[in-house]
């Protein structure tokens, strides 16, 4: 059995246009019919008193169905509600009629109400619907009072005008209602009619602006039939962009014109645009007629074109935009690479030090994390250099010129010097490039020490040729001179004076000899010739004593070695040859001391090196040549033996090995001879 008429008609009408319209006029019939039938309750009590009978009994069951059915008419049932109100007041009628009078009752002119409220309220077919089982009804009562089956009773008078007079009660409040409802009715549809008067005026005025923006937007759209694809209409810039000829494209479907290479791909665009409604496709690239290849935003929208369904397409044109992206990411990927070949640590900062920018350096490790320059001030990071750094940001932005300044900080124990380039960006901040210049000024110091010492030792070599010349000269002199004389003793056969002569000129040989091996000796001072060792400062003195033992013994020099001598750490021949020389040169000029002492030993350090010394009591040196003394060729004593290279060789040696010697004497009171070594090893070693 089919249930759906039977839903349908009891089912809430809340979906309904006319909802509203059709509860109130309802709610008020409601109404209507319960003032009548309590009218003609009152009537009727007042006539025949409490007597209980037919009429009162259908009046007071219709009564409480009215109840009832505001109740329904509340809850939302506006059609049930409806049907059952029209259904109740013809039952009741036509119960009263066939009880009463049958086709003379005037129960039946509710009829003429019912099918007019009927029409009203819900629809012309249940109008129709009462009017027939109406005709029914009274066609049977008729038939039934021929057959002697129904007896009418007539009314009394009385009866029949309270009858009539809640009847016609019931017209009058019931054309009120209508005229009412209708008047509420013609005027909702005036403005019903005004406002869609308005719309289609907007929608003309709408269609006009979509007209002027269609034709004059600098975004190419395009209108094309949903099923077939045909070009409906498309403006101006849609036919640059294209490079189609609207005289001969418009009609053409998208497959004849080439924008779609098979029908089988447009007829999947198709359906899936009737799915999601509206289609983007950021990145769509073509190549045009004019041949050029074109980059698109495209946009696709369903909407109604005339009598049929139709495609809205717009095209964004960002060629030239997407160009530029391309050429901006390249030139930022040129920058980043040159930012990372940069050694330098890059800030841009404001004009009150405010960092807002920050690229890190693979060379230089920062103060702090990366991420908590940003948003801090110089004065916060390093106030050291705080007020230098706002001068050199102010000079730049004023200016527009690079400045630049130097400053130095702290690092795991070590101080290291950073050079600061800033220039203004021209938008209120400057970029502030540090870069570490520790090496750099490392190499410039050690560069200018090396020139201070290569000057020195230009000096000293000029002195050194000066000297060499001077005292080779004099040997030379000596040689060619007897040579002379020489000569004129064998003229003469002189033997005696010419053994002299060739005596004084083996002398001068000999001399010349000894000051080339002193030179030879000397210059080899400076090359390590021998791996450095550490050595037994005491083991060391003992061999220098060993190999001056012959002077010591003849000159009758005792020798103390103070005990707990330290190590130390260099070339062993040359520290050997640096004290044997000390030793040496301390006991050649002990002088007239009749009880000569040499002491050796050490007293105390200098930068981290052992302070050794070699004290002698003899004549002892005049302060005006403490310096002179370490000279080459350099003798105090002319007549004593010797080249005058012996303490030259112990500076070379000394100075060689990291450290310094000096003299402290005074004439007649001894020489004290001290001298540093290092203990461990030496970077120029």
């Amino acid at each position: 059995m089919n249930l759906d008429w039977f839903r349908n008609k009891i089912k809430p009408l809340f979906e309904v246009d006319r909802r509203e319209l059709t509860a109130r006029l309802l709610n008020s019939v409601i109404w209507g019919v319960l003032i009548v039938i309590l009218f003609t309750l009152l009537l009727d009590l007042i006539q025949n008193g409490w007597v209980f009978n037919v009429r009162k009994s259908v009046l007071t069951g219709l009564l409480l169905i009215q109840f009832l059915l505001l109740l329904v008419l509340r809850s939302g049932y506006v059609y049930t509600a409806a049907f059952v109100f029209m259904l109740s007041i013809w039952g009741a009628m036509t119960y009263g009629a066939w009880v009463s009078g049958g086709v003379y009752d005037l129960s039946i002119l509710v009829y003429m109400v019912i099918i007019l409220v009927a029409a009203l309220v819900i629809n012309w077919r249940l109008s129709v619907f009462f009017a027939g089982l109406s005709l029914l009804a009274i066609w049977g009562m008729a038939f039934a009072e021929m057959q002697g089956k129904l007896v009418p009773v007539l009314d009394a008078p009385m009866d029949r005008a309270r009858d009539l007079t809640a009847i016609f009660i019931f017209l009058v409040v019931l054309v009120f209602l209508l005229v009412n409802v209708l008047r509420e009715a013609l005027k909702k549809v005036r403005e019903e009619f005004n406002e869609r008067l308005q719309a289609e005026r907007a929608l003309r005025a709408g269609e006009e602006k979509f007209h002027k923006i269609f034709e004059t937007s600098p975004v190419a759209i395009a209108i094309t039939s949903l099923h077939e694809g045909r070009l409906l209409d498309a403006n101006d810039e849609y036919w640059s962009l294209t490079g189609l000829d609207p005289k001969t494209s418009l009609g053409r479907t998208s497959v004849e014109l080439e924008l779609w290479d098979r029908a089988e791909d447009r007829e999947r665009f198709v359906q899936t645009l009737l799915m999601e409604k509206s289609l983007r496709n950021p990145s769509y690239d073509f190549i045009n007629r004019k041949g050029e290849e074109r980059i698109t935003v495209a946009y696709y929208e369903l909407m109604d074109f005339g009598a049929e369904s139709a495609i809205l397409c717009i095209f964004h044109d960002v060629t030239e935009q997407k160009r530029a992206e391309i050429a901006l990411m390249q030139s930022e990927a040129r920058l980043r690479a040159m930012l990372g070949a940069v050694p330098d640590m890059i800030f841009e900062l404001t004009r009150d030090g405010t960092i807002v920018q920050y690229i890190p350096s693979d060379l230089i490790a920062p103060m702090i994390p990366p991420e908590e320059f940003l948003g801090r001030t110089v004065d916060q990071i390093m106030p050291a250099i705080a007020d230098q750094a706002k001068f050199a940001i102010a000079r730049a932005l004023d200016s527009g010129q690079v400045n630049a300044f130097e400053y130095q900080l702290q690092s795991n124990g070590t101080t290291k010097s950073y050079e600061a380039r800033i220039v203004s960006t021209g938008a209120g901040t400057v970029v502030a490039m540090i870069r570490d210049v520790s090496l750099i000024r490392w190499v410039a110091s050690e560069r200018e020490s090396l020139i201070n010492e290569l000057e020195m030792k230009n000096a000293e070599l000029e002195r050194f040729v000066y000297t060499v010349s001077h005292d080779l000269k004099s040997p030379l002199v000596t040689i060619v001179g007897f040579l002379g004389y020489l000569e004129d003793d064998l003229k003469r056969g002189n033997l005696e004076n010419l053994r002299k002569d060739v005596e004084r000129i083996y002398l001068a040989a000999y001399r010349m000899q000894d000051l080339l091996k002193d030179l030879l000796e000397l210059s080899r001072i400076g090359r390590a010739l021998n791996s450095p060792q550490e050595i037994s400062f005491d083991a060391l003195v003992r061999d220098a004593l060993e190999l001056t033992d012959g002077r010591l013994k003849e000159g009758g020099v005792q020798t103390r070695i103070q005990p707990g001598l330290p190590m130390i750490y260099g070339d062993h021949k040359q520290l050997l040859e640096l004290m044997q020389n000390l030793i040496d040169n301390a006991a050649k000029y002990m002088g007239n001391q009749p009880d000569p002492v040499i002491e050796i030993g050490q007293q105390g350090f200098e930068d981290g090196k052992p302070i050794l010394f070699v004290r002698d009591n003899g004549m002892g040196i005049a302060p005006e040549y403490h310096a002179t003394i370490f000279g080459l060729f350099n003798k105090l004593d002319p007549r004593s033996e010797g080249t005058g290279v012996g303490l030259a060789l112990a500076k070379r040696i000394v100075e060689f090995h990291g450290g310094r010697l000096w003299v402290e004497s005074e004439l007649g009171k001894g020489a004290l001879f001290s001298f540093t070594l290092p203990a461990q090893p030496a970077a120029r070693l």
